[in-house]
C-alpha cells in the first residue's frame, strides 16, 4: 500500500467509517490503523515491525515515567539511556553501513560492512526525533509524563504523520487526540481539497521535473553547465512538489480525522537569505533540532566555557560567537547524517548548508556597507528578485550533490561544467529527448504558475485555499473538476515513491 494506491483510498474510507462510528474507542482504531498502515506500507517482514514499534513506545513510555520520579543524577542517567536506547537502534538500521562507508572510502580501509546494510524501516527518523522530544519535555518539566500508553503510542505513531512527519510535540496531539471530534462537512472537505493538491502536486508535476532531473544527471556528459544548471532547477521543482505535495496528502488525511498537524513548510522560493529558506523549509526539523540540540548545547558549561575563553583571547565581541558557530556546527552535521550519512547527503545537508550560513554572517557588515557606498534601493521589487535569486542558487548548489548520487560524481559533474560551458541544442529537440511532449511541456508551466500562486498567498499569510473560499460557487467547482481531471488524466502514478521516505 502506498500514499498512491487504490488501497490506500479503500483502507481511508474504513478507517474513517469505524472512527467517528465508534466515538468511544477513537483512539484505539487510530492506533489500530496506524500499526496496519505501518506494517502494509513498509517491505520489512511484520514481526520486525512490530518488535520495532513495542521496543519505541515501551522505552518512550517507561523512560518518562522514570524521569519523573526520580531526581539528581538518577533522572540524568535515564533521560541519557532512554535516548540512546533509541538512537542506537536507528543508527543500526538506518545510519551504520553508510557511514561506515563513507570512513572506509576516506581512510583507504579494507573491510566489508554489506552485514550492516539492512532493508530500509520507513520512517523511523521521524518518529524516534517525536519519541525524544517527548522524552526531553518531561526531563525539562515541560509537562507531566503521560500515564496510559496508548496515548504516547499514538502520538508517536500515527500513522499521517508516520513515514515522513511532520515531527510533532506531543501536548499539541494529545490535545487533538482526546478531542473527540464530531463528523463534520467542513473536515472532510477541507481534507479532501487538500489531499487533491497534493495528489496534484506529485503526480502531474514532480514527476515530469523528476524525468529531466533523471535524465541530464544519468547522462551529464551529453549536457554543457547550461542543461546541468537548468535539470538542478527542475530538481528544485521536483523535490518541493514531491515533498510539500506529501505533507499536503497527509495533512489532508489529518483533516479528515478532526486533527491538524503542523505545516512543514511556508513559501521556501520566496526566502532572500539561507537562513530564512531553512526557516521556511522542513520547518518541523529545524525547529526539533534547535530547541532539542542547539539551543542547550549553547547553554551547556563546555560550550560556555568555550565562549569565556575565546572573549579572553579574541575580544567580547568576536568571542561571544564562538559557542554559537560550534552549535550550529553540531547542528548542521547532525542534520547531514539524519539525512543518510552517506557523503553526498553529508555535504549536501550538512556542510554547505553550514558554511553558507556562516558565511552569510561573516560577509553581512560588508554587503551593507557595499550596499550604502553604491546606494542601492533594498525596498524595490527587483532587489527583492535578486536576493530571491541568489538564495535559490545557492541551495541549488547543495542539491547538486543529491542530484548525483555520489559524491565523486558531484566533483566530476563541476568539472564537466567548468569545461563545457554551452553546447547548442534547440530546446524542442531537447525536450523531446526526455520522452516528454508539448501536453507535458504546458503542464509544467501551467504546474509552475498553480505553485507560484499558492506560495504567493501562503507568503502574504493566507492559503490558495482561502482564497477560492472567497470565489463564486460555480469558480470553485470549475477549479476542482479541473484538478481532479489533470490528476487522473495526466497524473503519473506508480513512477515514483516520495524522495523523502527514505530518510
Amino acid at each position: 500500500m502506498s500514499l498512491t494506491s487504490f488501497s490506500f483510498f479503500v483502507f481511508l474510507f474504513i478507517i474513517l467509517v469505524l472512527y467517528y462510528a465508534v466515538k468511544p474507542a477513537k483512539k484505539y482504531v487510530l492506533l489500530v490503523a496506524s500499526i496496519y498502515f505501518y506494517i502494509s506500507i513498509s517491505q520489512n517482514n511484520t514481526l520486525k515491525l512490530c518488535i520495532l514499534i513495542f521496543y519505541i513506545a515501551v522505552i518512550t513510555y517507561t523512560g518518562a515515567l522514570l524521569i519523573e520520579h526520580t531526581d539528581g543524577k538518577v533522572k540524568d542517567i535515564i533521560l541519557i539511556l532512554s535516548i540512546v536506547s533509541m538512537v542506537i537502534v536507528l543508527f543500526i538500521f538506518k545510519y551504520a553501513y553508510n557511514l561506515l562507508e563513507v570512513f572506509k572510502n576516506l581512510s583507504g580501509l579494507q573491510a566489508d560492512f554489506s552485514w550492516l546494510k539492512f532493508a530500509g524501516i520507513i520512517g523511523m527518523s521521524y518518529y524516534i526525533l517525536c519519541a525524544i522530544g517527548y522524552i526531553i519535555d518531561v526531563y525539562w518539566g515541560v509537562y507531566e509524563a503521560e500515564k496510559n500508553i496508548v496515548n504516547v503510542a499514538l502520538f508517536i505513531f500515527y500513522f499521517p504523520q508516520l513515514i515522513s512527519g511532520p515531527i510533532t510535540r506531543y501536548p499539541d496531539m494529545y490535545k487533538q487526540f482526546n478531542a473527540c471530534p464530531p463528523l463534520e462537512y467542513s473536515n472532510i472537505t477541507n481534507g479532501l481539497r487538500r489531499m487533491a493538491w497534493g495528489y496534484l502536486k506529485k503526480l502531474v508535476i514532480s514527476e515530469r521535473f523528476g524525468i529531466i532531473v533523471s535524465s541530464v544527471y544519468g547522462n551529464y556528459g551529453n549536457y554543457s553547465m547550461v542543461g546541468i544548471a537548468g535539470a538542478t532547477l527542475c530538481y528544485a521543482v521536483q523535490l518541493y512538489t514531491d515533498f510539500s505535495g506529501c505533507m499536503d496528502i497527509i495533512g489532508g488525511t489529518s483533516v479528515l480525522f478532526g486533527i491538524t498537524l503542523p505545516e512543514n513548510f511556508k513559501a521556501p522560493f520566496f526566502s532572500e537569505t539561507i537562513q530564512e529558506f531553512w526557516q521556511r523549509w522542513h520547518i518541523t526539523l529545524g525547529l526539533w533540532f534547535k530547541d532539542y540540540l542547539m539551543y542547550p548545547l549553547q547553554k551547556s558549561l563546555f560550550l560556555q566555557s568555550v565562549g569565556k575563553l575565546a572573549k579572553d583571547k579574541l575580544g567580547k565581541k568576536r568571542g561571544k560567537k564562538i559557542p554559537f558557530y560550534l552549535a550550529m556546527l553540531i547542528l548542521w552535521i547532525l542534520i547531514g547524517i539524519w539525512h543518510g550519512g552517506t557523503g553526498y547527503y553529508f555535504i549536501a545537508s550538512g556542510i554547505l548548508p553550514c558554511i553558507m550560513l556562516m558565511g552569510s554572517s561573516f560577509i553581512q557588515s560588508l554587503s551593507a556597507r557595499s550596499i550604502k557606498l553604491l546606494k542601492i534601493n533594498t525596498n524595490c521589487t527587483s532587489w527583492h528578485i535578486f536576493r530571491r535569486a541568489r538564495t535559490l542558487l545557492l541551495i541549488c548548489i547543495c542539491w547538486l550533490f543529491v542530484c548525483s548520487g555520489s559524491t565523486h560524481n558531484a566533483f566530476n559533474i563541476i568539472r564537466h561544467m567548468v569545461f563545457v560551458p554551452w553546447k547548442y541544442t534547440t530546446f524542442v529537440s531537447s525536450f523531446n529527448t526526455f520522452g516528454l511532449n508539448v501536453m507535458d511541456m504546458f503542464l509544467m508551466v501551467l504546474g509552475v504558475v498553480f505553485l507560484y500562486y499558492s506560495d504567493l498567498c501562503v507568503f502574504k499569510g493566507t492559503t490558495i485555499f482561502k482564497k477560492m473560499d472567497g470565489q463564486n460557487f460555480g469558480f470553485r467547482v470549475a477549479a476542482i473538476y479541473l484538478e481532479i481531471i489533470l490528476i487522473l488524466l495526466y497524473g503519473m502514478v506508480g513512477s515514483s515513491s516520495f524522495i523523502y521516505f527514505q530518510f
